[in-house]
């Protein structure tokens, strides 16, 4: 009876720490840098009227794991009657995005290019946004796989409002085969015990075999 409360024992230590280890062995989250830099700062409308978008050249960040980021913010200026608005047709820009794995170090570039096209008056800014390059976009660093993908615009209102339109992008960062981005292959301490403590229960539980077999099965006698 003994014998079998300290099995029973060392299998509920032996569960409560490996659930404890995957609790604790959780991946580090991939850290990345990043800058956006937009081909100008300053989109004149059709015919060099008095129109025009501001782009905001964000600086450089860092990030982890996945996430959002923002390209630019955008307003836009005009003091075009309605009657002769100010027009964009096929205003084109570019925006490139450095990326760098932080783990090792590498770098790359991605570039996206789209055109504005719209009007703009003193009173009113009707601005749309298309894209002329893949959606989505990736780049493998450090053994780790960086997926960008142009997200939502918002177009900027009337000349003169304090909120500023955006343009955005998400970054989902997959860490590759090799454990790239600062993830460590050392067991967790708690793994370590649950190693640790196997050893004496298996021991207890072969020890129980073997007498059961000797009581089960007594050598004759000569």
């Amino acid at each position: 009876m003994h014998g079998s409360l300290s099995l029973r024992r060392c299998a509920g230590i032996a569960l409560a720490l490996l659930l404890s280890a995957r609790v604790g062995a959780r991946a580090d989250l991939i850290q990345w840098g990043y800058n956006w830099t937009p081909s100008a700062t300053k989109i004149t409308s059709d015919g060099g009227g008095s129109g025009w978008i501001s782009l905001t050249n964000e600086s450089s960040k860092s990030a982890a794991g996945s996430s959002n980021t923002v390209l630019t913010n955008l307003r836009a200026f005009s003091t075009a009657p309605q009657s002769n608005p100010d027009t964009f047709t096929h205003a084109s820009y570019t925006f490139t995005l450095q990326l760098q794995d932080s783990a090792s170090k590498a770098t790359g570039s991605l570039t996206f290019s789209g055109f504005f096209s719209g009007t703009l008056t003193a009173d009113n800014a009707n601005i749309k946004n298309t894209l002329t390059s893949p959606a989505t976009q990736q780049l493998n660093l450090g053994g780790n796989t960086y997926s960008v993908s142009i997200g939502t615009y918002t177009p900027p209102g009337p000349p003169g409002v304090a909120n500023a339109g955006s343009l955005n992008a998400t970054v989902t960062a997959t860490p590759g085969n090799n454990g790239g981005g600062g993830v460590s292959g050392t067991p967790e301490p708690s793994t370590l015990t649950l190693a640790a403590l196997a050893l004496p229960c298996t021991g207890l539980a072969g020890w129980r075999r073997r007498k059961r077999r000797s009581i089960s099965s007594p050598t004759s006698a000569v």
